[in-house]
């Protein structure tokens, strides 16, 4: 299987979102977050919005070229010891206010996989 990891949070601020989004494509942060995918070991990000059947608005984003362990540990690493602006950004802006994420409170547990099935 190719390594991808995913990782879904609510959406705080839809407008605030689409602009971060944006200017990491495609804008005045496009560069430093392509060297922040690099340093992660990323070779592809997809972002997408889904609605919920309450009205709620996800991010569900999705990481190519890295797996989902390793994809936790570096950004709970980056969280706690943003390498850059950017990912300073990312940490106070981005997740704090554009997911609405309290960063005061420790992080949640990870994943728990519960079936694979091929076929």
């Amino acid at each position: 299987m190719e390594k991808v990891a995913v990782s879904v949070m609510p959406i705080a601020d839809m407008d605030g979102w689409k602009q971060f989004a944006d200017e990491i494509s495609s804008g005045s942060r496009a560069e430093a977050h392509r060297e922040f995918l690099r340093r992660g070991g990323v070779t592809a990000e997809r972002a997408f919005v889904q609605q919920t059947p309450m009205g709620a608005a996800l991010m569900v984003i999705v990481w190519e070229g890295v797996d989902q362990p390793a994809m936790n540990d570096f950004f709970a690493d980056m969280m706690q010891n943003p390498a850059s602006d950017h990912e300073r950004y990312i940490r106070d802006v981005a997740v704090a206010k554009l997911h609405g994420i309290d960063l005061t409170q420790p992080p949640p547990p990870p994943a728990e996989q519960m079936t694979t099935i091929t076929t």
